[in-house]
């Protein structure tokens, strides 16, 4: 992993985060779309490489993590109603929960790096699919507040009026 990378992944991170701070319509698809693609490019990066048992336990563990993260940040974020459509902001505990995630991921690399530095668990691909993953669960338990709520959903581009309840993707 080299430091354009890295610096890639984190000004994704802060450009989720500010975005989020300000507050923003529900827009299903971007909300799923821009995660799964994070994740699939994720997958790529493993390059079909038969990986051994222990690289895809690490994996999976990040993996867990990363959506127990996702699934908690998802709960504290703030939905409401404005312009009659969803709307969430990011509260400062959503912001907690990201240093947390962040710490976690440290944490784990570190740890990974020490005892097997040539794991899969250090990687780019851990990296970008445990970001993505842990997105994706966050979108998963926004728009289930949302629709559970019956709020309208924000129009993502499509035909149609932003009042109209639009479906999830």
């Amino acid at each position: 992993m080299n430091y354009a990378q890295i610096l890639l992944i984190a000004a994704l991170i802060v450009w989720t985060m500010v975005r989020r701070m300000a507050g923003q319509p529900v827009q299903s698809r971007r909300m799923v779309l821009i995660p799964l693609g994070v994740t699939i490019a994720g997958v790529a990066q493993l390059d079909g490489a038969s990986l051994p048992a222990m690289d895809v336990l690490l994996l999976v563990v990040q993996a867990a993590l990363s959506i127990g993260l996702g699934l908690a940040r998802g709960a504290s974020v703030l939905v409401y109603l404005r312009d009659g459509v969803a709307w969430c902001r990011y509260r400062w505990l959503t912001i907690g929960l990201w240093v947390a995630t962040i710490g976690v991921r440290v944490v784990f690399a570190v740890l990974t790096g020490a005892f097997r530095p040539d794991a899969a668990g250090g990687t780019m691909a851990s990296l970008l699919i445990g970001l993505g993953v842990g997105l994706l669960a966050e979108a998963a338990i926004v728009l289930f507040r949302v629709t559970s709520s019956d709020l309208p959903l924000a129009s993502d581009g499509r035909v149609g009026r932003a009042g109209r309840r639009q479906p999830i993707l």
